[in-house]
């Protein structure tokens, strides 16, 4: 089977390491492109990653769009959310019948809707995929929602795959539907909590105030390793997450409602983001909400002092 990406970043590595693992990656003939190829002095690093990620999981860098999806039997477009609708229109030229292209994008329901109809001119299936939990550590087998037009042709090809899903319907826009709506109180949740901790350990609370929350809101529940788990990821991933928020609040008015919640949490996310919490540790980001707390107070005072 020959698989092809569109992006290369950690979800569609997080794939191909599974594969790999599987004992399913030499069989597979896996072409990637990614714009950070072509990117300049100022993303060196950046780049650099990407193709040692590519040479590690024996990918081959394509030299673009249409070069990697080229005969691919499955195109998976795995790009940020400001760039899925560019990324279907670079792959138009490689595409033609018989290939599936697999949108796993964060973006509104309608943005699928018109990607699907850009593949379709090529006479590619399209299948609107949403990836509904992280994919560190489920790699491959991350719970997956698919919809779109005949879509459980596509089955045969997902199951050689080890790719666990469920089939939504066959209504573009469906599966992504679904992960928008979720996401009001998935990232949402995040975000409070994390505003909630940095407060708590700004006035040295933290210790009376999570055990309360906890004891309140999840009946006992280990507060303090959820709290770690959506601080980390919200350090490491909140420019992709708040682009994904902007995108769940295009979701609500486009059915008629005020995004109130999900511009909230876009912000808060951007916030954290361009605060540079992340960048506060050599190293990786630690799975600790109260240092991660810390950081971000340190980067808030040394931007007011500025």
């Amino acid at each position: 089977m020959k698989i092809a990406f569109i992006g290369f970043g950690e979800a569609a590595q997080a794939f191909t390491r599974g594969w790999r693992e599987a004992g399913l990656a030499r069989p597979l003939a896996v072409a990637a492109y990614d714009i950070l190829f072509d990117a300049g002095a100022d993303a060196a690093a950046n780049k650099r990653a990407v193709r040692e990620a590519c040479d590690a999981l024996e990918v081959r860098a394509a030299a673009d769009a249409c070069d990697a999806v080229a005969g691919a039997e499955l195109v998976f477009s795995a790009v940020t959310a400001e760039q899925q609708l560019a990324a279907a229109r670079s792959a138009l030229d490689g595409l033609g019948a018989g290939q599936r292209y697999c949108d796993i994008n964060s973006v509104a329901p309608f943005r699928k809707v018109e990607a699907a109809a850009l593949i379709a001119q090529r006479g590619a299936q399209y299948v609107d995929m949403a990836v509904m939990d992280p994919v560190l550590p489920k790699l491959h087998r991350t719970p997956l929602l698919l919809s779109g037009v005949n879509v459980a042709q596509a089955v045969p090809q997902l199951e050689a795959l080890g790719l666990q899903f469920e089939i939504v319907s066959e209504r573009v826009g469906d599966a992504s539907t679904l992960k928008m709506i979720r996401s009001v109180a998935i990232k949402g949740f995040e975000s409070v909590t994390m505003e909630c901790v940095a407060a708590a350990v700004k006035l040295g609370i933290d210790a009376r105030v999570l055990p309360s929350v906890g004891r309140t809101l999840f009946r006992h529940a280990d507060i303090d390793n959820l709290a770690n788990h959506v601080s980390e990821r919200v350090a490491v991933h909140g420019r992709r997450r708040a682009a994904e928020m902007r995108e769940v609040a295009a979701t609500l008015e486009h059915i008629g409602l005020p995004p109130f919640m999900a511009q909230a949490t876009a912000a808060h996310q951007q916030w954290v983001t361009d605060l540079g919490v992340r960048n506060a540790f050599s190293g990786e980001v630690p799975k600790d909400a109260r240092a991660i707390a810390r950081a971000l107070l340190a980067c808030l005072d040394e931007k007011q002092e500025k």
